[in-house]
């Protein structure tokens, strides 16, 4: 195991040699690929057992998926909200000219 002083970022495999499941170890890297399929529950137990493996052991991972986490709430919150018909409007009309001008 490798870690980047400045960043704190660990660096775990070897990228040119898969490793048997029973020691594959993810990156940062792999991480952050698979933390919408760890959040919506798709992903097998034994993947979300190493990808919690290192989300307990790299603090910028767990900060991240802390604040992924965050972004969906908020992201459903600001979609449920309403746009106000006026910036609706306007919106509309200035999409519309940018599509004219741009063809």
């Amino acid at each position: 195991m490798k870690r980047d002083g400045g960043l704190g970022i660990f660096e775990i495999r070897d990228e040119g040699a898969p490793l048997p499941a029973e020691v594959r170890m993810y990156t940062c890297k792999d991480s952050i690929n698979l933390l919408l399929e760890y959040l919506d529950g798709q992903m097998s137990d034994e993947e979300a057992r190493h990808l919690k493996e290192h989300l307990t052991g790299c603090s910028p991972c767990e900060e991240f998926l802390r604040t992924y986490r965050a972004t969906s709430g908020l992201c459903k919150k600001a979609l449920a909200a309403r746009m106000p018909e006026e910036v609706s409007s306007k919106l509309k009309e200035f999409l519309r000219s940018k599509i004219k001008s741009a063809s």
